[in-house]
């Protein structure tokens, strides 16, 4: 077995473990433990949990070694996510308003026709991650570094932490969504900003209110 393989086997092992909860929040991971188990040398093991430092379900604390953290997302947590989401996106219409900037939907519109084809192709996954990609494009128009990085960590909290039952909410209001996108596309080209916020608005209460259903 190649030892991209073993690395790979590692990290799907510690993951599952993880997320299953047979390695709980707190607990040390030990690198020694995972390669005997598996048969297999420290040296993926320990790039494998690597890995999964950067995706934030592991963290290294000093004198103990990589340490599990919370793994799993909570519906007020994912509502956090809403919140910050809907201040970026209104943070970006007031910045086109108050200094008078053309947006430019070319991006965007093309972002959302590839939603179109996914969303009838049933393919959960990449609908999600193409809405993650038009909040990135939208929000770019702030020409705020943090801001992207900000959309880029609520990316990777929603996908790496997030329950089925939570990642299903977008895939569930999917019609919502494209319609609302389509929406504040229009009222942005047509510099009617107040409209484009209420939209933006709208949206977040129908998956508020999804969330707790």
């Amino acid at each position: 077995m190649e030892k991209q393989t073993y690395e790979r086997l590692a990290y799907y092992t510690i993951k599952e473990k993880i997320l299953s909860g047979k390695l709980h929040v707190g607990q040390h991971i030990s690198e020694a433990g995972i390669a005997k188990e598996l048969s297999i040398s420290r040296t993926p093991v320990r790039k494998a949990i690597a890995i999964l430092v950067s995706e934030e379900l592991i963290e290294y604390e000093l004198n103990r070694g990589a340490i599990v953290i919370e793994s799993s997302m909570s519906a007020g947590r994912f509502i956090e996510l809403l919140e910050m989401g809907e201040i970026l996106i209104i943070q970006t219409i007031e910045k086109c308003k108050n200094k008078n900037l053309t947006y430019k939907p070319e991006k965007g519109d093309a972002i959302l026709n590839e939603m179109r084809q996914i969303g009838k192709e049933d393919d959960d996954d990449m609908y999600l991650t193409l809405l993650s990609k038009w909040l990135l494009q939208f929000v770019s128009q702030l020409a705020n570094i943090y801001a992207e990085d900000m959309v880029r960590k609520m990316k990777r909290d929603f996908f790496n932490k997030a329950q089925k039952d939570i990642k299903m909410i977008p895939v569930l209001l999917e019609k919502e969504t494209l319609e609302c996108i389509d929406q504040l596309s229009n009222f942005m080209v047509a510099k009617e900003h107040e409209k484009a916020i209420e939209v933006v608005n709208k949206l977040m209460n129908l998956y508020i209110i999804r969330t707790f259903r």
